[in-house]
């Protein structure tokens, strides 16, 4: 039996709409995708895919389930097979063994805390609407807050006794067992001042309460905020971590705003319980917050799993504003498109929805939407004046593009800043491969394993070949064919362009670049499109830092062709262009004949010593004919000289 925290590890991991979409082609229609079904014969799409409840339906054949059923549907797997498929698929190690009974009772425990929790969250809300002390504190602050009925019954919201231990009482006489609600947090220990035995208290005192849901809208902890004026207590307090609740992997409201996220393709992201309360009542429905803590990598890949834009909302408050901005760059880097809208002085996204009505405050965050650069440059506006500190702008900027995981995104961003900032672009683009290029070094170091580089299938022995002697003039002959491509990749020559020029070249001889990082280039580049500008810069700003260095340098420098057989440097003007891509594509073909015929004469050489007759046959028939084929590209080299 695979394990249930391993199965969850897999359903988190794999995004029903990623992987289904590798067999489909996916169209979205609202909040979820269509497409013509997988498992029977259709002209019109009936085939649903909802990222946000993560299941699939066919309205034509029937079939539905989530994204394990898929895989055993699409691919005739078993139950087990298809974690481990999907396991393998997203690295995540699948062990197939019996549950032993330390795991079922973790798992039993599990839903027991889950259920503790529900109680206590029936218990605070029934607080807050029955009891007398319940209505008069935390019902009047909701109130005065604003807060409709229907929003907080929608988001369960409570109140906590005032009472030391009002919850515990009530949960053991319900049958609940104290070390389900101490590991919980609901419930703690407080020693008595006097020596006393100690005595079991609740976490929660006098203070309305937020219940956290996960993703299936199980309560999995609580926030609670105090209506105290006593400055030592804390304003919010929240849940302990346990079994079931981890901050740093939770996002309050995201159980509620998961459905409009998907369907609006956009999050906005608040920091308080709030401020989710507060613009939800304003028709803001696709929100979540961090719940007061620093943005972290595991909650950005929760709003990933429905969006690719979040919409970070901030206040009037400049520094509260530079010290989150962090969480820009953690945005940045999880490859989502981020946007800021910063409100008035002195205001919040609570308090400017409490005090404008529903259309105005959607106004205002449609028409004050900004992208980071933008925000980044007018957060430091009076700062530009000073060189020392547009400098110290500008490494900002650029710092935060570097950690772009698209290189298309990072070439639009690149632009913007070039037009803001009144910098060159190619000095950007420097910098921008300069960084990149450092924490690849640096995550290379401090990485306990590094895979090697992965190539193509069926080209393993690459590694090996770059060993054998010539394979340096032959990679030097690899770079000088990939600097016309890059460069005039998409110049005509006569009926046909210098990348089809010598794509069509290589294939009629079927040769393949045996450099690794060349030969990633070279096929990259068959799959963009645009002229040869665009092309570049997708170079200049991909996401592998050696690809986007290498061409770089093989652009920004010099070029001549250095090589023994021309024995002279080959004009680089366009009227030349066919002749010296012409002559740079023999060189390479005749570089690669002659190290074939260099590896069948060491083999010939150790058949004559071993006395292998019929070897020593094979290898002089294929020696006649790799020397007929060299003499041929050396007499055409000849001519074009």
């Amino acid at each position: 039996m695979i394990s249930q925290s391993t199965i969850e590890r897999i359903l988190e991991a794999a995004p029903i709409e990623a992987v289904i979409g590798e067999y489909v082609t996916l169209k979205r229609r609202g909040a979820n995708y269509m497409a013509c079904c997988p498992f029977h014969n259709e002209k019109t799409p009936s085939f649903s895919v909802s990222p946000s409840k993560g299941i699939f339906k066919c309205f034509g054949c029937g079939k539905a389930g989530n994204v394990v059923r898929f895989i055993m549907e699409h691919e005739q797997l078993t139950y087990v097979e298809a974690l481990k498929f999907l396991g393998n698929k997203f690295n995540i190690p699948v062990e197939d063994k019996e549950e032993t009974p330390i795991e079922a009772e973790s798992r039993l425990r599990r839903d027991s805390l889950m259920i503790v929790n529900g109680y206590a969250r029936d218990f605070y809300a029934n607080y807050l609407w029955e009891e007398p002390a319940g209505r008069d504190a935390g019902l009047s602050y909701l109130r005065e807050r604003g807060f409709t009925e229907h929003v907080i019954r929608h988001f369960e919201l409570g109140f906590a006794p005032a009472a030391k231990d009002a919850f515990t009482r009530s949960a053991l006489a319900a049958g609940y067992k104290q070390d389900l609600l101490t590991a919980t947090g609901l419930t703690i220990h407080y020693p008595e001042r006097e020596n006393n035995p100690e005595t079991l208290m609740d976490r929660f005192q006098d203070r309305v309460m937020f219940p956290i849901h996960s993703l299936s809208g199980r309560v999995i902890g609580f926030g609670g905020r105090t209506l105290r004026n006593d400055k030592q207590a804390s304003k919010y307090l929240n849940s302990p971590e346990s079994e079931v609740y981890t901050k740093s992997r939770s996002l309050y409201g995201l159980y509620f705003a998961k459905q409009e996220i998907s369907k609006a393709q956009k999050c906005y992201l608040v920091e308080g319980y709030t401020d989710v309360i507060t613009l939800f009542q304003a028709g803001v429905r696709n929100v979540v917050s961090s719940s007061g803590t620093s943005l972290t990598a595991d909650q950005i890949r929760l709003i990933k799993r429905f969006t690719q834009q979040v919409v970070v909302l901030y206040d009037g408050d400049d520094a509260g504003i530079k010290a989150s901005i962090r969480g820009i760059d953690m945005l940045l880097e999880e490859g989502l498109q981020v946007k800021v809208v910063r409100f008035p002085q002195g205001e919040d996204p609570d308090s400017y929805a409490r005090s404008h009505n529903s259309r105005e405050t959607l106004d205002f965050l449609n028409k004050n939407e900004t992208d980071f650069i933008h925000f980044k440059i007018a957060l430091m506006a009076d700062e530009i004046r000073d060189p020392l500190k547009k400098s110290a702008l500008i490494r900002e900027v650029v710092e935060s593009i570097a950690i772009i995981p698209d290189a298309i995104t990072r070439t639009v961003y690149i632009e913007e800043s070039s037009r803001h900032l009144d910098i060159e672009e190619m000095i950007l683009t420097r910098e921008v491969a300069k960084i990149r290029k450092k924490r690849a070094e640096w995550t290379n170091r401090h990485s306990s394993r590094t895979p090697p580089p992965q190539l193509p299938p069926g080209e393993e022995g690459m590694q090996e070949a770059q060993l054998r002697p010539g394979t340096a003039e032959l990679s030097r002959c690899e770079q000088d064919i990939l600097y016309y491509l890059i460069k005039f990749g998409q110049t005509k020559l006569e009926d046909m362009t210098v990348s089809e020029f010598i794509q069509n070249a290589l294939a009629e001889d079927d040769l393949v670049f045996q450099d690794p990082l060349f030969l990633a280039i070279f096929r990259q580049y068959e799959t963009i499109e645009g002229d040869d500008a665009s092309r570049k810069k997708f170079f200049f700003n991909h996401e592998d830092p050696a690809i986007s260095q290498h061409v770089l340098d093989l652009i920004s420098d010099p070029h001549h062709i250095n090589l023994k057989v021309l024995r002279e440097s080959l004009s680089l003007e366009e009227p030349l262009l066919k002749e010296n891509v012409t002559k740079a594509l023999l060189v390479y073909k005749l570089k690669v004949v002659s190290l074939s015929c260099a590896d069948l004469a060491r083999d010939l050489r150790q058949a004559q010593q071993l006395g292998e007759e019929d070897k020593i046959q094979t290898i002089l028939k294929e020696l006649t004919v790799m020397m007929d084929v060299r003499n041929s590209f050396a007499r055409e080299l000849n001519r074009l000289k």
